[in-house]
């Protein structure tokens, strides 16, 4: 399947796959921007969910590269929110996000969302976690890619732990990772009550003592070693 676009112009993303991005600085945030401005270019349905701040930011660099954001936004092909206060809202906004795309054929939906948008909101974490499991499904229904980014230096480790459980991929210290080890399927995850899923999940993660910077690096060395096999299996 041909990518969709290339994350820092070397990483192939496809549609249908949903990755979080786990990164360390503010400046990172927007090193996706190129995913947006692709898709623009390209006739997608775009959505940033991000903070006010983080979408300003956004906007302003996307008007710098020469992206005609304000006529994609007042054509409703690029749709930004802040984020809403509740599972059932954000459920049914996310649909009729997907509804919309269809009706129009965009020729892909590329969602970007800024994991920080739900602290100041107050929404509930845990539901923030299972509308992830259930964004797996939506992206598989239609040819869309979504990227969830993650503030290393913001996000609570047990929060982190609870996002890297529900994508299926992920991109850490600069590699991709493809059928994360710690993914839990949705069908797995949502049927737990919080507090089992909390209880599973430090059980899967106790092989590397709850430590983040050891969690980072077993997954960025088992990223190496999927690279490696994929370029064995293609010489």
């Amino acid at each position: 399947m041909r990518p969709v676009t290339y994350l820092r112009g070397r990483i192939p993303v496809r549609h249908h796959e949903h990755v979080a991005i786990l990164y360390r600085s503010r400046e990172e945030a927007f090193s996706t921007m190129s995913f947006l401005a692709e898709g623009l270019q390209g006739d997608d349905l775009c959505v940033y969910l991000a903070p006010d701040d983080y979408q300003a930011e956004m906007l302003g660099r996307l008007r710098a590269q020469g992206v005609e954001a304000d006529r994609h936004i007042g054509e409703g092909s690029f749709r930004l929110h802040r984020g809403l206060h509740t599972f059932p809202e954000l459920r049914e906004w996310t649909q009729s996000i997907f509804a919309d795309a269809e009706r129009a054929a965009a020729p892909s939906l590329r969602w970007l969302e800024e994991g920080l948008w739900a602290a100041p909101l107050g929404f509930p974490m845990p539901h923030f976690f299972e509308f992830h499991a259930l964004l797996n499904y939506q992206v598989k229904h239609y040819p869309s890619v979504a990227l969830c980014q993650y503030d290393l230096e913001k996000i609570p480790t047990h929060h982190l732990l609870n996002a890297i459980a529900v994508h299926r991929h992920l991109l850490v210290e600069g590699a991709l990772v493809r059928d994360n080890p710690f993914y839990v399927p949705a069908e797995k995850f949502l049927p737990l009550s919080a507090a089992q899923r909390q209880s599973d999940i430090l059980a899967l993660f106790h092989e590397v003592q709850f430590d983040v910077s050891k969690l980072l690096a077993a997954l960025a060395g088992y990223a190496q070693v999927q690279r490696a096999l994929s370029e064995s299996r293609e010489h």
